[in-house]
């Protein structure tokens, strides 16, 4: 079993060329992010030494990190490399649009929406007009309009009132 099987050789070999190919890919990215920021005057101490330390890994390991649990096998940055990257981009986008403030997208883009809708009120006169009566009104009917409406029940929350009688049994 000394032999090595040259399928597996074969997809070595194609996951070394992906892992180089993401490597320069990223260093790429990083160097320009780099670039862009320290002509803006907006790239601190730290960042700097980071992407400078992270080039450097990149070109000579093809990878960002040496641990395989802080990223993929085939990957040329860690989660917490990434992470810190694109912080890099958005700081490097801000500058870019001249906002020093992320936009969101719940701002209205247009006018608020009109209804297309018939304002009933333009279909009547300013005066009020009321239409002619057929009958005049009976009697009968003009006491029973008269009365006073029944009274509103109170407005509130319910209760229960005990009422005691003076009467005892």
């Amino acid at each position: 079993m000394d032999e090595t099987d040259p399928e597996l050789e074969k997809q070595r070999e194609k996951d070394k060329r992906a892992k180089a190919r993401k490597a320069r890919a990223a260093k790429r990215k990083l160097e320009r992010l780099s670039k862009d920021l320290s002509e803006a005057d907006n790239l601190t101490e730290w960042e700097e030494e980071f992407a400078g330390s992270l080039s450097e890994r990149l070109e000579k390991y093809n990878s960002g990190f040496y641990d395989p649990e802080k990223g993929g096998r085939n990957e040329a940055l860690s989660y917490g490399q990434k992470k810190i990257v694109s912080q890099l981009r958005k700081k490097d986008k801000d500058n870019k649009s001249g906002k020093g403030l992320r936009r969101t997208g719940f701002k209205s883009k247009s006018p608020k929406f009109k209804p297309r809708v018939r304002q009933l009120d333009d279909d009547f006169d300013d005066e009020v007009q009321t239409p002619p009566r057929a009958k005049p009104i009976s009697a009968k009917a003009m006491s029973k309009s008269a009365s006073p409406p029944p009274p509103r029940p109170p407005v509130g929350k319910p209760f229960l009132r005990i009422v005691k009688s003076d009467k005892t049994d």
